[in-house]
């Protein structure tokens, strides 16, 4: 199952990307700093996870899924400011990617909505640059985690075509939505999609 959802953030994240970089709202900057690491860390998780239970995983899931909906709901904290001007804590940057890119590859895609958060609440990015951004940063992840992931047999390639095709379809539309969004409403879009994931795998992780 997290392979799949690993497969379904390449597809979203490649198209994503490059929607909202046409619209100055993701740091390549921010990518480049977090990219490689949060690869580095993902192919590391995948491997990993091979060997961890699916219980385990499926905690790990919902953990990452409730906390990032918390905090995508607290009061935003970024400034207001061009993508090009903004101050960027490399050291500390670095260490989120670690971390997140880590989980983020025993996981997939529950990943996702926590590197926004952190990017908004810890490195303080402006709401929607910290969307595309993360999309960026997120491609660089997924890419390495499904390395991970079909070197250790944990990915169906029926199913993962199944979920490409429907990313595909429905990443531009997502894309066209956000722009004309206020990001608090993005935020809290997906914190309510993310809450609803994490408590379903909650329930399966404590019943098994």
């Amino acid at each position: 199952m997290t392979g799949l959802t690993i497969v379904q953030a390449i597809s979203g994240s490649v198209i994503g990307s490059f929607r909202h970089h046409r619209h100055g709202n993701v740091s390549l900057r921010l990518v480049r700093v977090m990219g490689p690491t949060g690869a580095v860390a993902s192919l590391a998780g995948a491997l990993l996870s091979a060997y961890a239970p699916d219980r385990l995983l499926v905690g790990v899931f919902a953990a990452f899924a409730l906390i990032g909906a918390v905090m995508l709901l607290l009061p935003e904290r970024g400034p207001a400011q061009p993508v090009d001007d903004l101050h960027v804590n490399v050291p500390l940057a670095v260490s989120l990617a670690a971390v997140i890119g880590f989980f983020g590859g025993m996981v997939g895609i529950a990943a996702i909505a926590f590197i926004i958060a952190a990017l908004v609440y810890v490195l303080r990015i402006p709401p929607r640059v910290a969307i595309g951004s993360s999309l960026g940063i997120g491609m660089f992840s997924a890419v390495a985690a499904l390395v991970g992931k079909a070197a250790t047999a944990q990915v169906d390639p029926l199913l993962a075509l199944i979920v490409l095709g429907a990313a595909v379809v429905s990443s531009p539309i997502g894309a066209a939505v956000s722009m004309r969004t206020r990001p608090g409403l993005l935020l809290q879009l997906l914190a309510a999609v993310v809450c609803l994931s994490g408590v379903r795998m909650a329930w399966q992780a404590a019943t098994g």
